[in-house]
């Protein structure tokens, strides 16, 4: 029976000795079972499921085995051990979020209990973390959370961490804790207003045998009235109580347990971020920045608070007066490495799970830089050691919705940088990344919320508010292709099909084909000038950028061309000139079409090139094509 036939030797051998054998499951260990009972073999095995498979622990006495206590079964006192399989490594934790829940099913942990260290180290009461979409802050928060948490026991989940061997560990379990997250408070108005209240009122019922009977009975009542005002759900008359239900448990926890509360929010810009792309921002920002700052401005009650978020919404109501708040951005060398996996932790989370830290991993999961430390994607590497597929994870992981509408409204100065920013993988712009969301505008804005976000990372700080950015690695840039075809309506044109097109001579289907791009294209009003056309070929372009070198208005023969494609894959080199026709009558694009090509002609663009001028009006467009070989 192969393995089987080899565990039932060691069995047959180990006189009063016990084996641990571990087996893939229940099916193997039915088939020892049979087979021991079949040869008339004594035994007794003592089955222990685990996330990984079975443990059997095999004796041939059952009463030396069961005098010896169940203390000496333990796998690591055993005297024999076999393993009819290798030990597997432990698993990833795919979406799981919840520090207690990792430590429990043994999933592979990298240990990032430095952070609480860091914490109690820093002077610092209030402290918000920016840092790009799942880079690990709730599984982080949920750590402070269970670390901190007065009415937990977390020594078994803590003692094999950092943090367990330091002087903190003496705060373990010291200090009442408040911990939210407002992942899910997205939505329009009432849906995220409704979630927002069902967390609150969540939290007041987990409290509400203890306050009921609290001594204090003016701070009694109005937890009382503030949890049956939640229970309403979504109704204006509450909106008192939303403000101050924080600040209002805040004290009553401290009073309760005789010290101040740690305060802990994840995701606390989601609710503020929702409102802004719903636009219904101005009708929530005095409930959300009261109920906030409410507990977090000059509280006697509380001991420190965190937030984590993406970015920094606004300095108005919330922060203006926040004197004890630090940011700590992905600029500062404060809590730098304890939210993604740096290089080594990358390097030995893969090779747990025999996979190599090779140059085509680091392209596709590296390049974040927080505080001058290089960083990697956790959600990526932590799929990737789960497949072993080397793809695009991170891309379907959030909405992009916020960065698709600023750029819809940038200027076609602005989308031609977000596409040469594509094709050249950096650019240097004007950016000012301190600054508050909300209070930025154009360009600037749209910079910074992509270097937070996490799809661009600074290569360079140049001036105050001069950076150098790049594309921080293989599968961000996929997402920012998709946002650009996006608002280019090309989700259900095949850009690859056509440029086949061009290559096979098929000039009509090609004009077509750009012909229906114009048509859905989102503005109107966007198409009104020859430089309006470049960017949305531009944009074309480099969709099929892995087949073709892109050059815009670069040298070429005796002028600049608009765009010429130098093919990658020994194809035919593509030269296009772009020009506004005076109308959108027919005559009128054919002989913008013939100007743009006597232009490539006279100054030879590209003499062995394909070569084509488009004549642009609006939503019409016709061209002039010429192969000469």
């Amino acid at each position: 029976m192969g393995s089987l036939e080899e565990i039932i030797e060691k069995i047959v051998g180990c006189n009063d000795e016990i084996i641990n054998v571990k087996l893939k499951g229940l099916k193997e260990v039915m088939a020892l079972e049979e087979e021991l009972k079949r040869r008339g073999i004594p035994f007794v095995m003592d089955i222990r499921l685990t996330n990984i498979g079975c443990k059997a622990t095999i004796g041939r006495e059952k009463i030396e085995m069961y005098e010896k206590g169940v203390e000496d079964l333990r796998v690591d006192e055993s005297k024999v051990l076999y393993d009819m399989d290798d030990a597997k490594e432990k698993h990833v934790p795919i979406g799981m979020s919840n520090y207690r829940m990792v430590k429990k099913e043994n999933a592979y942990y990298v240990d990032k209990t430095k952070m609480i260290e860091e914490l109690l180290r820093l002077n610092d009461q209030v402290t918000l973390i920016t840092r790009p979409r799942r880079f690990g802050k709730t599984l982080n928060m949920s750590m402070l959370a269970e670390f901190f948490d007065i009415t937990k026991d977390s020594k078994e989940i803590f003692k094999d961490t950092y943090i367990y061997q330091t002087e903190y560990v003496k705060e373990m379990n010291k200090w009442p804790v408040i911990f939210l997250s407002f992942f899910d408070c997205k939505g329009n108005e009432n849906i995220m207003i409704g979630s927002l209240i069902e967390h609150l009122e969540d939290l007041y019922a987990k409290y509400y045998p203890i306050y009921k009977t609290f001594d204090e009975k003016e701070l009694r009542d109005k937890l009382c009235q503030t949890y049956e005002e939640l229970k309403k759900g979504n109704n204006f008359s509450n909106v008192v109580f939303i403000k101050n239900s924080l600040n209002r448990l805040i004290e009553f926890l401290s009073k309760k347990y005789q010290k101040n509360v740690i305060f802990l929010i994840d995701e606390y810009d989601t609710p503020f971020m929702s409102a802004l792309t719903g636009k219904y921002y101005e009708n929530v920002k005095d409930l959300l920045t009261g109920m906030l700052s409410s507990a977090l401005k000059d509280n006697e009650y509380l001991y420190k608070g965190v937030l984590t978020g993406i970015q920094r919404i606004a300095k108005e109501n919330l922060f203006s007066g926040l004197n004890n708040l630090e940011v700590c951005s992905i600029q500062d060398e404060k809590y730098k490495d304890v939210f993604g996996f740096t290089e080594d932790e990358t390097r030995t989370l893969l090779e747990a799970h025999h996979l190599e830290l090779n140059q085509d991993v680091k392209e596709m999961y590296d390049g974040y830089t927080i505080g001058g430390t290089e960083i990697y994607n956790p959600w990526s590497v932590i799929n990737y050691a789960d497949k072993g597929v080397l793809a695009s994870y991170w891309i379907n992981t959030g909405s992009n919705e916020v960065v698709c509408q600023l750029l819809e409204k940038s200027s076609n100065k602005v989308k031609k940088q977000y596409i040469e920013l594509l094709e050249k993988g950096e650019m240097k712009v004007n950016c000012i990344l301190e600054g508050a969301y909300i209070e930025l505008r154009g360009a600037t804005q749209l910079w910074a919320l992509l270097v937070h976000a996490g799809y661009l990372t600074i290569k360079a700080k140049v001036s105050f508010d001069e950076y150098v950015l790049r594309i921080v690695n293989g599968e961000v840039k996929q997402d920012l292709i998709q946002i650009l075809k996006r608002i280019f309506s090309l989700d259900d044109c095949n850009v690859y099909e056509m440029f086949e097109m061009i290559q096979e001579g098929k000039m009509k289907e090609f004009e077509e084909a750009y012909q229906e791009i114009l048509f859905n294209y989102p503005s109107y009003f966007d198409l009104k000038d020859e430089n309006s056309y470049h960017v949305l070929m531009l944009g074309l372009c480099i969709i099929v950028s892995d087949s073709y070198e892109i050059m815009s208005n670069q040298e070429k023969g005796y002028g600049r061309a608009d765009i010429y494609l130098k093919s990658k894959k020994g194809q035919r080199d593509i030269v296009i000139e772009m020009k506004y026709a005076e109308s959108e009558t027919e005559e009128s694009l054919l002989a913008s079409a013939e100007k743009a090509m006597a232009q490539i002609l006279n100054k030879h663009y590209g003499d062995d090139a394909i070569k084509i001028g488009i004549g642009n009006h609006q939503k019409k467009a016709k061209m002039i094509w010429k192969d000469i070989k």
